[in-house]
């Protein structure tokens, strides 16, 4: 195994052995499956992608092709004509990382988050009748073992992992959306009857956080706590926040107490400090984000938790199950799954209002390296989009 992906930890096998188990459904390529409904859009074997063959720096090691080779939908997936998409932290962490190519095929085209047009019909999708040449819809794309990404102008996708876009939602809203929110949605149901429930969800400016702000509170009914640089305070309180707790200034252990749940998008930083503290109740719920212990250092090293996040884990599992559930805290590590139907959720959310998509910054394709750089700097608000 590559020294660099060692240097990670084993957060990086726990991502990907994870993801494979919690990732039910890959994108299927299929040259002998024969699609049954096709519009002019879908016409023709090539396209524009932005991919990598080797690991690195984006500058370095990010390409547009205009000649990249169209994927063909088997019969169970619907072709998508992308108009927009979004880059996640899991992006730039497959591809800094050396990861074996049987995680992540080469070239990779990166990217989950799709928001586009249906252009082409496998013969089952067909049959079923659920989606329409012309349909506007969205997905969250497998993390892993898939060459196939958002980051091109079509991309083939099981039809169980789309959804349809109401009218009234804005393409970028839904391309912002797909992976952040189905990990809040698939995390908060560990959380039983959580109406009423007080839950801290760390880094509230972030993409994770912006969502799970407003999803907790207005979805949910939850009391709502978050973390936030205090120039981020008045976003994350117009977001639903009861508390915003300005995490240069204030030691969030002592400020918050006996709180039932705490979302974690960022271990590395928040991991031990909690569990040694009193903010969560014995009976209260730890739900740390797959790879969130996971951070660039300033002399560009990957820092995390390491070891002590899975001590952390075996000790909590170990307690629940041999003793009372008062005894300590749960502690789950939560693993995103694409879904249509959970997916299909958070769009009628946002055509009802009760969540916002927050967009930070919008890039072209030609410059996802830009787009991901930016990211990686940090301190990004909401999510990163990008216009096909």
């Amino acid at each position: 195994m590559a020294p660099t992906l060692l240097r990670t930890g084993i957060s990086v096998v726990l991502l990907v052995a994870g993801s494979a188990i919690a990732i039910r459904a890959a994108i299927v390529m299929s040259a002998n499956s024969t699609a049954t409904a096709t519009c002019d859009d879908a016409v023709g074997t090539t396209m524009k992608a932005i991919s990598y063959s080797q690991h690195g720096p984006a500058d370095d090691v990010l390409r547009m092709t205009a000649d990249y080779p169209r994927p063909v939908p088997g019969k169970n997936d619907v072709l998508i004509q992308i108009k927009a998409s979004s880059v996640n932290p899991v992006d730039f962490k497959l591809r800094r990382n050396s990861v074996p190519n049987f995680l992540v095929p080469k070239p990779k085209i990166p990217g989950e988050d799709v928001a586009g047009v249906v252009v082409e019909l496998g013969a089952n999708v067909s049959k079923r009748s659920k989606f329409r040449i012309g349909d506007r819809v969205a997905a969250m794309l497998p993390v892993i073992r898939s060459k196939w990404g958002s980051s091109a102008e079509f991309v083939a996708v099981d039809a169980s992992l789309v959804a349809k876009i109401p009218e009234t939602v804005e393409l970028e809203s839904a391309a912002a959306l797909p992976l952040v929110s189905l990990t809040v949605v698939q995390s908060l149901k560990k959380v039983k009857e959580p109406k009423g429930k007080k839950i801290l969800i760390h880094a509230g400016a972030g993409g994770v956080g912006t969502f799970a702000i407003q999803y907790a509170k207005n979805v949910l009914g939850m009391h709502v706590a978050t973390t936030a640089s205090k120039e981020k305070t008045e976003i994350v309180k117009a977001l639903g926040a009861d508390l915003v707790i300005d995490y240069k200034s204030q030691d969030f252990t002592e400020v918050v107490k006996d709180y039932d749940a705490i979302l974690d998008p960022m271990s590395f930083l928040y991991e031990g400090r909690t569990l040694k503290s009193n903010v969560l109740k014995k009976t209260g719920h730890y739900l740390s984000i797959m790879s969130s212990d996971w951070a660039l250092r300033e002399d560009g090293k990957e820092k995390s938790y390491g070891a002590r996040t899975y001590w952390n884990i075996f000790k909590h599992k170990l307690a629940n199950l041999i003793t009372p559930g008062w005894f300590v805290p749960k502690y789950d590590i939560c693993m995103v799954n694409p879904n249509g139907d959970d997916l299909q959720l958070v769009m009628d959310l946002l055509e009802e209002k009760k969540v916002n998509a927050v967009i930070d910054s919008k890039f072209s394709l030609a410059d996802m390296a830009k787009a991901h750089r930016h990211l990686e700097g940090g301190h990004v608000t909401g999510k990163v989009v990008i216009q096909h």
